[in-house]
């Protein structure tokens, strides 16, 4: 049966035949033969143990599960606050075990200084089931790859409530109140280039609120019909579930820093009533 050989194969036996070509004698000939053995091998090994990097959590990460035990990324707008209880470290990367309510997981990021018992807060992330360390030898259950961990004290908002979902409350907040000259969420995000900068009316329910990061509330909204949701900062205090108007200037691709980065957003709303 033909064997086929790889690309480096095939180079490496194109040198040997070259070399036993243009050598005349065969001890010149095993001596260059040796040398270019060894120049293969260090070509080809790789035996140092790796990590993915939380930097490009869409890749498989190297020792680990297949592809098909990573979950969908987290909500990518959606704020973590986590206490840490046991803290493990490699060479590049942080592992924390952390609390979250009433649940604890680990997540893994670039390598920082943790500490047992501080609060810390991360956004989004790539769930990893039976994630395979080679490093630790050990399989963790369910891991979070994330690219940013951040001191809760150092952050600008200081400790961070955490963040509260509605399911459907429909029925139990009166409507929105008729204000003219509103603008349906479905033509902003269709045309999100052409509002920024421009200061627009909208309604919707309120289906997520964020309050005290970075010193503002984070109300997402949205309109019957449209699966998208518009994100306002506001420091106006909002009740899940309410149908709501605001007024404020909407920014296009806008870059907070830290990992806060919106295609579309609503800044310094007011509500209107």
């Amino acid at each position: 049966m033909k064997r086929h050989l790889t690309k480096t194969q095939r180079i490496f036996t194109d040198i040997i035949l070259l070399l036993s070509s243009v050598l005349k004698t065969k001890k010149t000939m095993f001596k260059y033969i040796f040398i270019a053995v060894m120049v293969f091998g260090l070509i080809s090994c790789d035996s140092k143990p790796k990590l993915v990097s939380p930097n490009a959590i869409n890749q498989p990460a190297p020792g680990s599960q297949k592809q098909e035990n990573s979950m969908p990324s987290a909500d990518d707008q959606e704020v973590h606050q986590v206490e840490a209880n046991e803290i493990l470290h490699t060479e590049r990367y942080t592992y924390l075990n952390v609390t979250e309510g009433k649940r604890k997981f680990w997540i893994a990021t670039a390598k920082m200084d943790a500490e047992k018992g501080k609060k810390y807060m991360y956004r989004g992330g790539l769930l990893k089931v039976n994630f395979e360390s080679q490093d630790f030898k050990r399989t963790f259950d369910t891991i979070y790859l994330v690219q940013q961990v951040i001191d809760s004290q150092q952050h600008p908002s200081g400790d961070m409530p955490a963040s509260t979902e509605t399911t459907s409350q429909s029925g139990k907040f009166a409507p929105a109140p008729k204000i003219e000259g509103v603008v349906k969420l479905s033509a902003l995000f269709s045309n999100m280039a052409k509002y920024n900068g421009k200061t627009v009316k909208v309604t919707g329910e309120v289906i997520k609120v964020n309050n005290g990061i970075m010193g503002r509330n984070w109300v997402h909204i949205r309109e019957k019909g449209n699966e998208k949701d518009l994100t306002i900062t506001t420091n106006d205090v909002i009740q899940l579930g309410e149908n709501v108007a605001f007024e404020g200037k909407i920014a296009h691709k806008k870059d907070f820093g830290s990992g806060y980065f919106y295609d579309l957003i609503m800044e310094e709303g007011k509500r209107l009533k």
